[in-house]
């Protein structure tokens, strides 16, 4: 039985990704299967797969990477793989070490340096950026090979790393997991909902404004956005608790985030999903991955108007495209649902066929695999 570790220093050992996806496909396939992180101090076994980890929010880079190696060393994985470049350090230092035969893969997810650079202001952007893309280069050409979430990410790691070999393993959701709710609307009560990492930048403000804006423009309807999520930024929970306070036309509801397994049923009960991220490079480059969920659970969706979606999927058929900063926009496509129930049923009969019959894990988990073994 061959040993996977996957290691990561900023995600939860049950990330969907790391634990749902990956993890729990390697078991299904006959491997032995340990999650490492740096996020979190656990050691335990969840439905066969090994998790251990160490609070390292206090520690520097060095002693991170430390404590990952010594994970290495006691486990002594056949392969690693590793959810940021940090991670290909300690990994690369066992396979110097202990075994020269395993086998480094980078899971590339993240516009790195860009998520972390494009925090900084002026200068020190300039420079941070410079700094982390030589680390990127120098960490990447360490492993063996690159798996990547789509292709606009993978571009680059083509001229940086040439010689890897590299594949694309995609954010599709796992079916089995997802059940079909259609939009409960009786023409009395809309419930709109957005799930997921909780900013300004991901335009929740932008949803609260046009959630307001419906419920004026329709008086005898009853109104309930519904947040399934965590604020990333303390300030930003605050102002917006703070706003949502004096909101009296509509209902405002944040629901916790809670495991893969349960977004489905987080989400049963509402009529239509957003995203309405803002235009900064990262969002306009990224292929959103709770479309995919909001889909598989039949949710029409309006969504921000980028690339990436565009090339990946036919939103006419389950949803709407708009500017994210276009209020009146917005309003006008919930119009339509709201006008017209059929539709509304229709999309959301179109968003699950498009899951069923194309986008979920299961469809991609051999190529997982074979890229694995090859």
């Amino acid at each position: 039985m061959k040993k996977i570790a996957l290691i990561t220093s900023g995600h939860p050992p049950t990330d969907e990704r790391i634990f749902y996806k990956m993890g729990m496909t390697f078991i299904k396939y006959g491997y032995k299967v340990n999650i490492i992180c740096s996020t979190l101090k656990v050691d335990k076994i969840v439905d066969g797969i090994i998790l251990k980890g160490f609070d390292g929010s206090k520690l520097s880079k060095k002693e991170k990477a430390k404590l990952f190696y010594s994970y290495l060393n006691e486990y002594s994985p056949d392969i690693v793989i590793c959810c940021e470049p940090f991670t290909i350090l300690p990994a690369y230092r066992y396979k110097k070490i202990r075994n020269k035969n395993a086998k480094i893969i980078s899971d590339v997810t993240e516009w790195y340096p860009e998520n972390v650079a494009l925090k900084h202001k002026g200068i020190r952007k300039f420079i941070s950026y410079a700094e982390l893309y030589l680390f990127n280069i120098y960490c990447t050409n360490h492993a063996d090979a690159i798996i990547a979430g789509e292709e606009a990410k993978l571009k680059r790691y083509k001229i940086i790393a040439p010689q890897l070999k590299k594949e694309i393993i995609s954010y599709y959701p796992i079916l089995k997991m997802f059940n079909y709710s259609p939009p409960p609307f009786d023409g009395k009560n809309l419930t709109l909902c957005y799930a997921g990492v909780v900013t300004f930048e991901r335009g929740i403000l932008n949803l609260l404004e046009a959630a307001q804006k419906i419920s004026k423009s329709n008086k005898s309807l009853s109104i309930r956005l519904k947040i399934v999520g965590k604020f990333s930024y303390e300030n930003e929970e605050k102002i917006f608790r703070e706003k949502v306070k004096n909101i009296t036309d509509i209902s405002v509801e944040l629901i916790p985030w809670g495991r893969y397994d349960e977004i489905s049923e987080k989400i049963s009960d509402v009529d239509i999903c957003f995203d309405l991220r803002l235009n900064t490079f990262v969002y306009r480059n990224s292929l959103p991955i709770k479309i995919f969920e909001y889909m598989a659970s039949g949710k029409p969706v309006v969504y921000s108007d980028i690339k990436p979606i565009r090339k990946e999927l036919d939103v006419t058929k389950f949803g709407f495209m708009v500017d994210p900063e276009n209020i009146e926009e917005i309003v006008s496509k919930v119009s339509l649902y709201i006008k017209d129930k059929d539709l509304l049923i229709k999309h959301s009969l179109e968003a699950r066929k498009q899951i069923e019959n194309k986008f979920n894990w299961e469809m991609i988990e051999e190529k997982l695999i074979r890229f694995l073994e090859s």
